[in-house]
């Protein structure tokens, strides 16, 4: 069956006149009236279209619009929606709006109209102003009779953030200040002046606008029922009926993030490799002629090799040892010698072998590199054999012809700092004479940063002495940068620092390679300087040379116990925090404020904030807890520790001020002027339900059981 457009339009007509016409429906005519942009056409939206809007959205920039009556035509929606039943009476509902401007003529909206809704904005002033002034006066010129409602709108500005929504708006708006905010006693004052009932409204929090038109239509009907007092079913008409106070939303708990780690100003790994600044470790390359400084605690975390050369026995003990195995030694034990020192001879040219005569050192080498064998060339230039290593003159040390290929010898030795130019004890390894400087550099700097430099030239030879000192994750990057198969070192480069890092701890719990003991109040804690400089601005100060702990081995931190201590070292050395039953969150953010690292502040104030919420889980009273957190936090900048509590004390502070009285009095001004300020409930809310329970209940339609009255502190 086929409708066509007229005989839907001649319905809907006949739809919206049987509105005037049906028994016992009554049609009311209201009309909103107001200054421009306090939310008029808004809530006439929200009523007649159930329309829902954000906050930044009602900030858009203004722009002056009436809803057009003749929706009521075009949609049936916006019709289905104008009827309701109030006080058991069935009534039409249609809203006239306007223009707020003074100067235009609405006598023509007020013609006929059944009860009027005044609005102002509660945050301007002025509008509430010109009810008084204006607006008032004209409804009782052109309708005296009429009865009008006060409604305050943009009730949700009066707990929002005003910095938030200032910056928002448009930028020519006028700002919002917080001395705009009309108080709920503001209206009420203008409303019993007046005479008339007062109502707030929310379109953001969906709140107030059912109270408003329900109202607006109880006094139409009680104003129609002094003219028509037949009509029966308008007897039970409620007058206009109190209000229930506006509760705001909790505020949500503030998120404790994590920044990102700043950027280190001193010295980071690689630049601590070029100047080596507290350098534990001599290699002499070359016989001597060239010397290369580095860190034991480096190279021993990244590399097995060298850490079973740090770790050797060099006593006399040792050297009897060597004398004897060097003397008893096996035919198979020489061969395989004098086979290391073949290939430590080999290291002159660092190529790559030949399959046959003719063959091509280009074609052949990536095949090689895929096929994972990166062996050194053949070369005629052995190494001269050496039967015994000069000993350091202190007399601890060992040949290592036998150990490891490219090693000599290894002993102990009073060496000047290159750096400071004081002499230190350190341990020197004598390299084989054919091992390059650059080569070896580049070995040593992998082992600091994990990172290769692809663009080398000799990376060949670089990874050759990375073989001759197994550093086999080396060795197998630059065969994937030579097959062309970077994007492979990834991973090799994230597993090298995983196993740096279990390293590292083992060596913080062990504290081997420690060169600096940390004298606390309940003990000592050994610690590694290089570790120490290249990660913190601080310590790489103290032990640059400037000072005297730079030459001791002994440094006292007063007012610091040791869980603190290592949680800080731990942090310094692998960047990660592991909370214990014994450390304390304040004492580790005293320290770490001390010690210049708002990193791990905001590390601690997350482990902090976590072990609140579970023992507030667990049913455990924080408040005592956060009072002891606050202030002290404030001091030593955990910003956003301090912020939690603040949220914490203000959410919570009629209970805190019954519980802590004299702790509450004795805060900063600048603590108190924010609890009044943020304190939820507002203390306008609290007045609003006072003022509710004086008031007669016959009156009311909302009820607050007196057992639960808040208190106002």
């Amino acid at each position: 069956m086929w409708v066509n457009s007229e005989s839907v339009g001649r319905a809907l007509s006949m739809d919206i006149d049987t509105d005037y016409e049906r028994p016992n429906v009554e049609t009311i005519k209201c009309v909103v009236v107001g200054d421009n942009a306090v939310g008029k056409t808004r809530l006439i939206c929200a009523r007649a279209c159930n329309a829902t809007l954000t906050q930044y959205q009602l900030l858009a920039t203004h722009v002056p619009t009436v809803w057009a009556i003749d929706q009521y035509r075009v949609c049936q929606e916006v019709l289905e929606r104008s009827r309701d039943v109030v006080d058991e009476v069935s009534v039409s509902l249609r809203l006239w709006d306007t223009f707020g401007d003074h100067h235009k003529d609405r006598r023509f909206a007020y013609g006929r109209s059944d009860v009027v809704v005044l609005c102002f904005s509660l945050a301007n002033p002025n509008s509430l102003r010109h009810v008084r002034t204006m607006w008032f006066p004209e409804i009782k010129h052109f309708c005296p009779r009429t009865p009008i409602i006060l409604v305050g709108c943009q009730l949700d500005l009066r707990y929002a953030d005003l910095d938030a929504v200032n910056r928002a708006r448009r930028p020519l708006a006028k700002p919002i200040k917080p001395t705009d905010i009309l108080p709920p006693e503001r209206g009420h004052e203008v409303a019993k002046e007046l005479g008339i009932p007062y109502y707030e409204t929310s379109i953001v929090a969906q709140f107030g606008v059912k109270d408003v038109f329900d109202n607006a239509i109880r006094a139409a009907l009680i104003s129609r029922r002094h003219l028509q007092f037949w009509k029966s079913h308008l007897k039970k008409v409620q007058r206009p009926l109190l209000q229930a106070p506006f509760l705001p939303p909790r505020p949500p708990r503030p998120v404790v993030g994590i920044p990102d780690p700043p950027p280190i100003d001193g010295e980071d790994p690689d630049s601590l490799f070029c100047q080596p600044l507290c350098g534990d470790v001599l290699f002499l390359l070359q016989a001597g002629a060239t010397r290369v400084f580095a860190h034991k605690v480096y190279l021993a975390t990244s590399c097995s090799k060298f850490y079973d050369l740090f770790t050797m026995d060099l006593g006399v003990a040792g050297m009897e040892q060597e004398g004897e195995e060097s003397s008893e030694g096996s035919e198979e034990e020489e061969q395989s010698r004098r086979g290391a020192k073949e290939q430590a001879g080999r290291t002159k040219s660092l190529d790559i072998d030949k399959e046959g005569e003719g063959g091509t050192r280009g074609s052949d080498s990536l095949l090689m590199l895929q096929q994972g064998s990166l062996r050194t060339s053949q070369s005629d230039n052995a190494l001269p054999a050496r039967d015994q290593h000069s000993i350091g003159p202190l007399g601890a040390g060992r040949a290592l012809l036998g150990w490891g290929r490219g090693f000599l010898g290894v002993y102990l030795e009073m060496v000047d700092d290159p750096v400071t130019g004081c002499p230190r004890l350190m341990t020197v390894v004598s390299m084989d004479d054919l091992i390059q400087k650059g080569p070896f550099q580049a070995v040593l700097q992998y082992l600091y940063t994990g990172h290769l430099d692809e663009t080398r030239g000799d990376l060949m030879q670089v990874a050759t002495i990375a073989e001759l000192l197994e550093v086999f994750d080396l060795r197998m990057m630059v065969a994937n940068v030579l097959n062309r198969e970077s994007f492979m070192n990834q991973e090799i480069t994230k597993a090298f620092h995983v196993r740096r890092a279990n390293r590292i701890k083992e060596c913080l719990s062990k504290g081997t390679f420690a060169d600096v003991v940390f004298r606390l109040d309940d003990g000592y804690l050994p610690a590694h300087k290089p570790l120490l400089i290249s990660s913190c601005d601080w310590m790489a100060a103290m032990f640059r040379g400037s000072f005297m702990e730079s030459y001791i081995e002994e440094v006292s931190i007063p007012n610091t116990s040791c869980a603190c201590m290592r949680a800080v070292l731990e942090f310094l050395y692998c960047g990660v925090l592991t909370p214990c039953p014994e450390l304390e969150p304040m004492d580790l953010i005293i320290l770490a404020n001390r010690l210049c690292l708002p990193h791990l502040v905001a590390l601690t104030e997350q482990h902090a904030v976590e072990e609140l919420l579970q023992l507030s889980v667990k049913g455990v009273d924080i408040d005592g807890h956060v009072l002891a957190y606050l202030e002290m936090a404030q001091f030593h900048n955990a910003k956003q520790l301090s912020a939690w509590c603040l949220h914490h004390i203000c959410t919570n502070y009629n209970s805190v001020c019954r519980k802590f009285p004299k702790d509450m009095k004795t805060m900063s001004p600048e603590n108190q002027t924010h609890f009044e300020k943020h304190r939820w409930p507002p203390v306008w809310f609290l007045k609003e339900i006072l003022r509710k329970q004086h008031t007669k209940r016959g009156w009311c339609f909302w009820r607050h059981p007196s057992s639960s009255a808040p208190h106002i502190s």
